[in-house]
């Protein structure tokens, strides 16, 4: 039995360490539903939530704290969304008190490839920038 509980410690140490959480912030619906998807067959992802637009992922995060609840590693962002585009999300989050926010990993998926988007965020700290389609391989490629 002692062996058992050790594998089973050294297990979930293993998904805690190599299993992502993430967040898709997308207004389009559809986009949601195929990041999800895609996002389902990676096999380092355990956890996968998503809102609608950036007030909505705020308040979820707000309430991750609240809960004692741990940040998602990873957080999926569209950057043309009404209510509250990407960049005005990345100024906001990066105002939460909120601990460990500094190790969560921001990608951009946006259907723009316009380079002064890519500079913009490059100018915030976000390095991760992806042309929607997203695809499988995209998202490896940024995992690893």
């Amino acid at each position: 039995m002692p062996h058992q509980n050790n594998l089973l410690i050294k297990f979930i140490e293993y998904i805690n360490v190599h299993m992502k959480t993430v967040l898709i912030i997308d207004d389009n619906e559809i986009d949601r539903f195929l990041h999800r998807k895609i996002l389902e067959r990676v096999k380092q992802i355990k956890e996968i939530h998503t809102v609608s637009n950036g007030p909505e992922a705020i308040a979820l995060l707000n309430s991750y704290f609240q809960r004692s609840k741990s940040l998602p590693q990873i957080i999926l962002l569209d950057l043309n969304m009404p209510v509250m585009d990407g960049f005005t999300f990345v100024d906001t989050f990066k105002q939460l008190p909120v601990l460990g926010k500094e190790h969560v990993t921001i990608i951009i998926v946006t259907s723009s490839d316009n380079q002064s988007d890519v500079a913009k965020a490059r100018e915030m700290g976000i390095d991760l920038f992806l042309v929607k389609p997203l695809t499988e391989e995209k998202i490896l490629a940024k995992l690893e």
